[in-house]
Formats: C-alpha cells, sequence, structure tokens
C-alpha cells in the first residue's frame, strides 16, 4: 500500500533534516523537506526536528527574506504553517516577497530576473494570501504563451493549475487537463515532457501530481492512480526517490502524492 511510501520518504526526510543541523546546507532543501513533513502530519516541533526549525527561522535575513524568492517562499509556508500567520517572521517575509513582486505580476528567482511560472505557482500554492488577480493574469498569459508554443513543460502545466482556483472552466484549463493526460509516460509517471530521454522522474511526477490534485474532479483518476503506482514502484529502498539532489525530488514526489491521496480519498467518486 502507498502509505508504506510516505511513511518511507518521510522517515528519511525527518533524518535529513534532522542530520542538516549539524552541517551546512541550503535554507531551501531543508525549508522544503519541513513543508513536505508537514503536508504528511509529521509534527516539526518535535526534539528531532526542532533545531533545524529554529535554525530556518534564524536564519531570517534582516529584511524578511532568505536567500532568494524561492527559499523565502518555502520558509515563510513552513513557518506559517506552524505559528500562524501573526508570527513576525511571516509578516516580515510577506512584505519582502511584495517588495520583489514584478511590475505586472508574477515573481523571478531574484530581484534582477525575470517573472518565472513554477516560481510564480508555488508561491500561489503555499502562500496564497499574497497571490494578487494581477499574479493570476500574468501567470495565465505566461503559460498561454507557453502553451501554444513548440514545448509544453509538464511540471509548467502543474504549476498553472496549482495557482488557478479549482472552480475555473476556462478553455485553458480544459486543455491544460487533457494535454496532460497525454503527456503521461506509458510508465504511469512524467517526465519533462512525454518520452523525454530522462524519462520520468519524481520531481516532474510530483509536481503533476499536486497540480492534478486540485482538479479531480475533472480528470480520469486513473491517470493519478498510476503515477502513483509509478512513484511507489520506483521509490528507493532507502525512502527517497532517484534525483540529483535525493531530498529534492523526494520533498516534491512525497508532496504531489500526499495531496493527490488527500484529493482522491475527500472527494470519492460518484
Amino acid at each position: 500500500m502507498f502509505h508504506k511510501s510516505i511513511a518511507s520518504s518521510a522517515r528519511v526526510l525527518a533524518e535529513f533534516v534532522n542530520a542538516s543541523s549539524y552541517k551546512t546546507l541550503d535554507e531551501v532543501r531543508v525549508a522544503r523537506s519541513l513543508f513536505a513533513l508537514l503536508l504528511s502530519g509529521v509534527d516539526i516541533q518535535t526534539c528531532n526536528l526542532s533545531i533545524s526549525l529554529n535554525n530556518l527561522m534564524v536564519s531570517q535575513r534582516a529584511d524578511g527574506g532568505w536567500v532568494d524568492v524561492e527559499e523565502t517562499s518555502w520558509a515563510i509556508a513552513v513557518i506559517l504553517n506552524t505559528y500562524g500567520p501573526m508570527e513576525p517572521r511571516v509578516q516580515s517575509g510577506f512584505e519582502w516577497l511584495r517588495k520583489l513582486r514584478r511590475t505586472g505580476g508574477g515573481w523571478g528567482r531574484h530581484y534582477r530576473d525575470e517573472g518565472k511560472l513554477p516560481i510564480t505557482g508555488l508561491i500561489a500554492a503555499i502562500l496564497p494570501s499574497i497571490f494578487s488577480p494581477e499574479d493570476l493574469k500574468w501567470l495565465v498569459n505566461e503559460w498561454e504563451r507557453d502553451f501554444r508554443g513548440a514545448v509544453r513543460l509538464a511540471y509548467k502545466a502543474g504549476f498553472f493549475l496549482l495557482a488557478l482556483p479549482s472552480d475555473d472552466e476556462s478553455k485553458l484549463v480544459t486543455e491544460t487537463l487533457a494535454h496532460l493526460v497525454e503527456d503521461q509516460n506509458d510508465d504511469g509517471g512524467f517526465g519533462p515532457w512525454r518520452d523525454h530521454p530522462i524519462g520520468s522522474d519524481p520531481w516532474s511526477t510530483g509536481v503533476v501530481l499536486w497540480g492534478l490534485s486540485r482538479w479531480v474532479d475533472k480528470v480520469d483518476r486513473a491517470i493519478l492512480h498510476r503515477a502513483l503506482a509509478w512513484l511507489e514502484r520506483t521509490q528507493l529502498p532507502s525512502g527517497y526517490w532517484p534525483y540529483h539532489y535525493l531530498d529534492d525530488g523526494t520533498s516534491i514526489a512525497l508532496i504531489g502524492a500526499v495531496a493527490a491521496l488527500k484529493a482522491l480519498v475527500l472527494r470519492p467518486s460518484n
């Protein structure tokens, strides 16, 4: 059963986060792992994880941010979901992100970067309170441009779906959902696109599952079940999923899997 895969990956990510207390790691890796654990129902204020949580909090800079937009977003999301919106570190982090919003909407990785759909979609998913109608308009236009282009990246489609209201009936949403159904590899996983040379990977599969979880009533649930089965088959004995950074691929795979399983359970088919 897939719950064993969830427990295994949560255990190894908790060990990874705990080990980060004793060595220098990019805070984005710690924050992303902590968020995945939170979503999986792990109490990150336990003794083994509280040191890393505290280290994450005290690494916030005086201006309210961390190293870049992605790292700041994951860090704020962890603190927000642990201590609530009135925590001063959350408020100062929100203010920092608002200052880095691009003119016309959306976020890049840093203040010199142009807007990026994955970063903007991530903020919409984990920090929806600062995602504005202007940001949504920018993101829709950005995905429309990509979608009509020569290459449609599956993970961008996933981040697009994470940002939109789940009652959106637009043509672009319908076409995106249909595209992802066709883009699923024969093995059940997702890569950058169907039959990409690298094949299916846990990061892309996790992002797509995360996005599809919000639209479970509008797609064949077999698509989600096949992707979950691919994750179950490809998980390493350690609990990680094979990826360039094991914690990165495992965190995103875990987030997508948990989101999909919750959607399937909470909204059973008729």
